[in-house]
């Protein structure tokens, strides 16, 4: 596992190195467009949802995705550090500097005024186990997911945006790479059934071609053998982490998720019901590969069970689709961006159902 540590914030950082296997200036279809936005923000929010499930409940799920209810699925901080990211874009005007400064904001904001999470941080920072976890609201991956769906199509793309984002989290330039991993494959998503469609089952070659760091060559190396001979993702996970049970390890959890959605692209049930016979704290991988799944297919694609039983408090459908309506132009011109605000963020729905629910 490699070795990185949380909340050592980089004042002035160095650009990782990175070479952009596919153009961040391709302006994809509008409709697949709104499929991306809306499916990165629902898709975190089922991955998520899921992995707070009891085990058993998780495989009852999965087994039978049309037909087994589970009550209702209900997301937590990461879902809500992806819309943080999101309002925190459109206030942006299209500056990282000001992107970055409205992020801090809000997110720590949000992180404050949640009591149960933070004596449960509280405690994990005190017996070291936050060097390896993003709690809190505060998973760059989760944001590199955001900014890619929002920046495709922007000449100067997500990357260095990205990279601004994690560095508010990690002084690690692993993360900034495993950021860059999500962010690339977010982008292989989107281009689905558009004329510059890729196929997934490229991506981790394209991967490790784009990467400038030897130890995530190493390990998309062995993603890549595995791939080859067709190795199933709980069988990964053991080449990934040689722990029994799954640690919510930011790097891992981006080449866990990728190498899902590298099998599963187009059945979000499949890869979660791969995913659910881990161990372990599964809501950061899931929540990625669900949304680079939903991002790929649409979230029309999902159990229509799951997504009915979904619960956004304090958001309602409208705020979600009124949200990816108001992204869906951003930022192609000077009118969308001037014009684009972000929506009321509901910080009273927002104690409420974290003080009831205790979300962690």
């Amino acid at each position: 596992m490699l070795d990185i540590k949380a909340k050592k914030p980089v004042s002035s950082p160095e650009r990782v190195a990175w070479s952009r296997p596919y153009a961040w200036s391709t302006i994809i279809p509008a409709v697949r467009r709104q499929e991306s936005i809306e499916g990165v923000l629902v898709g975190c929010a089922i991955g998520e949802s899921i992995a707070r499930l009891s085990p058993s409940k998780r495989d009852r799920l999965t087994r039978n995705p049309d037909s087994y209810d589970p009550g209702k699925l209900i997301p937590s901080h990461r879902t809500e550090g992806m819309i943080i990211t999101v309002q925190s874009v459109l206030l942006s005007q299209a500056m990282s500097e000001q992107f970055v400064a409205c992020l801090k904001k809000r997110l720590g904001w949000y992180q404050r005024l949640q009591p149960i999470a933070y004596t449960k941080n509280l405690v994990r920072s005190v017996s070291g186990a936050s060097d390896f976890i993003a709690p809190f609201g505060d998973d760059p991956l989760v944001r590199a997911l955001a900014l890619s769906v929002l920046m495709q199509g922007h000449h100067d793309g997500a990357l260095g945006w990205v990279q601004d984002s994690t560095h508010m989290s990690y002084a690690n330039r692993w993360v900034t790479q495993a950021g860059f991993l999500v962010a690339t494959a977010a982008q292989v998503a989107q281009f689905h059934r558009t004329d510059h469609e890729t196929k997934p089952s490229k991506l981790l070659a394209d991967l490790k071609t784009a990467t400038g760091s030897k130890e995530i060559e190493q390990r998309l190396d062995a993603l890549l053998d595995a791939q080859s001979q067709g190795v199933s993702v709980p069988s990964v996970s053991k080449i990934l982490s040689s722990r029994d049970r799954w640690q919510d390890h930011v790097v891992d959890n981006a080449l866990l998720a990728i190498y899902t959605y590298v099998r599963n692209p187009d059945r979000i049930e499949d890869g979660i019901g791969e995913l659910a016979q881990l161990q372990g704290d599964m809501r950061g991988v899931m929540s990625i590969y669900a949304s680079l799944a939903a991002i790929h297919s649409g979230v029309a694609s999902i159990p229509s069970l799951w997504r009915d039983r979904l619960s956004l408090y304090p958001y309602s459908s409208a705020w979600v689709q009124h949200c990816v309506d108001r992204c869906a132009d951003w930022p192609h011109g000077p009118e969308d961006i001037q014009a684009t605000r972000c929506l009321p963020s509901h910080p009273i729905g927002q104690i409420i159902r974290n003080l009831s629910r205790g979300c962690m």
